[in-house]
C-alpha cells in the first residue's frame, strides 16, 4: 500500500558569481512562485538570502515563497500549475512511483535532516539501545517516518521490539513528560529545544546509518523542455544563497528576520534553530555545491520499495540531474 508521505517541516564559497543565465522571457522579470514545505522559518535562510541579495532577479526573475505541504506543491508541479518547488529526494521518488513528470535538479540539504533524540540519562546511544524502548513519532508519513524506516532497515532493527508511538510534533514535550523514550524529530527542532532548555540529549543522526537525498529544487518535465534558462537561473540564484549563507551566517540570519519578524521576538531560539540548520546545508566542497550523487538514488529506491514506502521499485534514471548545477558554475 503506498503512503503519501507529508514533509512539514546548507568552507567559504564562492556566492558572488558573474551574471546568471536570463530566463527565456525578455519582456521583463518572470514571477515564480517557489513552493516550500513549513511555515516561515529561519530555516529557509537561503532563499530569503536570494530574495534579499537580488540573485534571483539578476536572473530575470520575480520569486515569492508559497508555504503548504510538499506532496500538495508535488502535485502542483506536475500539473504544470506550479514550476519549481523545494522537495526532499524521498518525495520525488514518490511522486514518479505515482507518475508525476517531477525532477530533482539542484541539492540544497547535504544531509537528511531526521534524528532520532532522547535524554541522556535514558543511554540510548546507538540504534540497538532502541530495542524494548517506544518510539515517538508525529505519524506514519512524512520525513519522520522515513528517516525512521531507513534507520530500522540500515540498523537491522527488530521492529516487532520497539514500540512506535504516535505523538504529533509535540515530541519535545512528550518526551519531557516520560511517555516515551525516544523521539524522531529534525535536527533543528527537538534537539535544539532541549539545548535551549539545558537538557542533556543523545541524538542517532539517521544520515550516518543510511544516506537519502534530502530537500533540494524540484522542476516539471515543461520547464526542462521549454524553459531550461528558467531552471538554471533557478538553480544558480538558490546555491548563491546557500554559499552565501553560509559564508556570511550572522548576515543571512538578520535576513531570515525580514522575512520571519515573528522570529525576531524570540531570537536566541531562532538562531539556535539557525546554527544547528547550518551543517546540513553545507556540501563536502564548494564544487560538491548543488550536486546530488548519482549513486544515492536507486540506492534510496530500494530501500523505499523494500520498507514498504512505495509499492514498486522505481526507476531512478532520469529522476535526477546535475545538468543545470553544471551550467550555473557556482561552487567552481
Amino acid at each position: 500500500m503506498k503512503k503519501y508521505l507529508i514533509l512539514l517541516p546548507l568552507i567559504l564559497l564562492l556566492a558572488a558569481c558573474g551574471a546568471t543565465a536570463a530566463p527565456e522571457a525578455a519582456s521583463g522579470p518572470v514571477a515564480v512562485q517557489l513552493g516550500v514545505g513549513y511555515i516561515p522559518s529561519v530555516q529557509f535562510a537561503p532563499l530569503y538570502v536570494a530574495i534579499e541579495k537580488g540573485y534571483f532577479a539578476e536572473a530575470g526573475l520575480n520569486v515569492s515563497l508559497e508555504y503548504g505541504y510538499e506532496t500538495d506543491f508535488l502535485k502542483l508541479l506536475a500539473a504544470g500549475k506550479r514550476e519549481f518547488v523545494i522537495a526532499s529526494g524521498d518525495q520525488v521518488i514518490l511522486g514518479r512511483a505515482q507518475g508525476l513528470p517531477v525532477t530533482y535538479i539542484a541539492e540544497w540539504y547535504t544531509r537528511y535532516p531526521v534524528v532520532v533524540f532522547s535524554p541522556a540519562d535514558k543511554g540510548i546511544t546507538t540504534p540497538d539501545d532502541l530495542i524494548g524502548k517506544t518510539v515517538g513519532i508525529p505519524g506514519l508519513f512524512g520525513a519522520s517516518y522515513v528517516g525512521w524506516k531507513a534507520l530500522v532497515t540500515a540498523a537491522n532493527l527488530p521492529e516487532d521490539q520497539i514500540t512506535l508511538k504516535t505523538v504529533g510534533f509535540n515530541q519535545a514535550e512528550t518526551l519531557q513528560q516520560g511517555l516515551v523514550d525516544a523521539a524522531v524529530d529534525y535536527a533543528a527542532n527537538g534537539p535544539v529545544q532541549f539545548r535551549q532548555q539545558g537538557i542533556p540529549a543523545n541524538v542517532i543522526v539517521v544520515d550516518d546509518y543510511m544516506h537519502l537525498p534530502a530537500n533540494g529544487l524540484v522542476t516539471n518535465d515543461k520547464i526542462m523542455a521549454e524553459a531550461p534558462g528558467r531552471a538554471e537561473g533557478m538553480v544558480r540564484a538558490m546555491l548563491r544563497g546557500v554559499a552565501y549563507t553560509l559564508s556570511h551566517p550572522d548576515e543571512a540570519f538578520e535576513i531570515s528576520l525580514k522575512f520571519v519578524p515573528e522570529a525576531a521576538q524570540n531570537r536566541d531560539a531562532n538562531r539556535a534553530i539557525f546554527d544547528a540548520s547550518l551543517p546540513y546545508w553545507t556540501p563536502a566542497s564548494p564544487e560538491a555545491l548543488g550536486r546530488t550523487d548519482p549513486a544515492i538514488w536507486p540506492a534510496t529506491a530500494a530501500f523505499m520499495q523494500q520498507a514498504g514506502l512505495v509499492d514498486k521499485l522505481v526507476d531512478t534514471d532520469g529522476i535526477w540531474t546535475n545538468d543545470f548545477v553544471e551550467k550555473a558554475d557556482v561552487g567552481k
